[in-house]
């Protein structure tokens, strides 16, 4: 789940600034430089997220105890009505 979660905070910023802003910059005929501002804001955004999330995650995990453990009620076990 966690990696799943780091894959999709570097993916997404890195998908929509670098291959949209390419394509826009294409498709409305703007200035080939503008290419690379939408690629530097990309890898911010992707450098940003990722210590953000990286930071949460040391919050959780770093104090050595294991988290809570999900506990599921007995409602939710229970599939079937009696």
């Amino acid at each position: 789940m966690i990696v799943s979660h780091i894959a999709f905070v570097v993916a997404v910023p890195l998908l929509l600034f670098i291959g949209g802003g390419t394509w826009l910059v294409r498709r409305l005929n703007w200035a080939e430089w503008l290419s690379m501002v939408f690629i530097l804001l990309g890898i911010a955004v992707m450098a940003v997220s990722l210590i953000s999330y990286l930071r949460h995650l040391i919050a959780e995990y770093g104090s050595g105890d294991k988290p809570a453990a999900f506990k599921p009620s007995d409602k939710e076990r229970d599939y079937y009505e009696d």
